[in-house]
């Protein structure tokens, strides 16, 4: 589940708050999941989806096989049906999904333990077990849709989901953007008006291609 080099370059260029100013603007909804937190840095990686519920007595899915099938690069994200409840990862399970080569872990479950990769979670956990029911799947995680080869990018900024057929395109606006603004500030801090800055008119996108049209 590698990405494109180039593509990876551009996504980890900009923030995720970036990212969701081009998603809003291209319709794109339901991006950026809520009410997780973030701990262990930063990941950028093909989603990797995992279902789960509530355990009852039913039989269930092989979470142990789920976690060997998943393939380096990818972030894991795990619908837990907004339930909070704990995910039943081990101490093994989770040396064994860095050990996969997985880049990170998103999930509307809890998990208190590190377990050696990013993670973004719900804070709290409660009582009860969960069960695996599904793997590469679309899933909701945190109010947010992930199909699977989504292109997930975790920052300490937040967290949004690009499809893949929109990641380059989103990628490559994201950054003329975030050039655009940091030539924007210069030009305040120097004391140029906002009138003709916000938005940037025609004289003044003039000015910006000029100023950085590369030597």
């Amino acid at each position: 589940m590698a990405i494109d080099p180039t593509l990876r370059d551009a996504l980890s260029a900009v923030t995720p708050a970036s990212l969701a100013r081009a998603l809003t603007r291209a319709g794109v909804r339901a991006f950026s999941p809520r009410g997780l937190s973030g701990r262990g840095g930063v990941a950028i990686g093909e989603a990797y989806t995992l279902r789960m519920i509530p355990a009852r007595d039913d039989a269930v899915g092989d979470l142990a096989a789920a976690i060997d099938a998943v393939p380096e690069g990818a972030v894991v994200v795990i619908d837990a049906a907004g339930s909070g409840l704990a995910l039943p990862f081990g101490p093994i399970l989770s040396a064994r999904l860095a050990r996969r080569g997985a880049v990170g872990l998103v999930t509307d479950a809890a998990l208190p333990q590190e377990i050696g990769v990013p993670l973004w979670c719900a804070p709290e956990a409660a009582g009860g077990t969960l069960a695996l029911v599904a793997s590469q799947q679309p899933v909701a995680c945190g109010g947010a849709a992930f199909h699977p080869g989504d292109i997930v990018v975790c920052g300490d900024g937040g967290l949004v989901t690009l499809p893949a057929a929109l990641a380059e395109r989103i990628a490559l606006e994201t950054v003329e953007q975030q050039r655009l603004d940091l030539w924007i500030q210069r030009e305040v801090e120097r004391g140029e008006s906002l009138a003709r800055l916000l938005p940037p008119d025609a004289a003044a996108l003039a000015r910006f291609e000029a100023d950085t049209k590369p030597a």
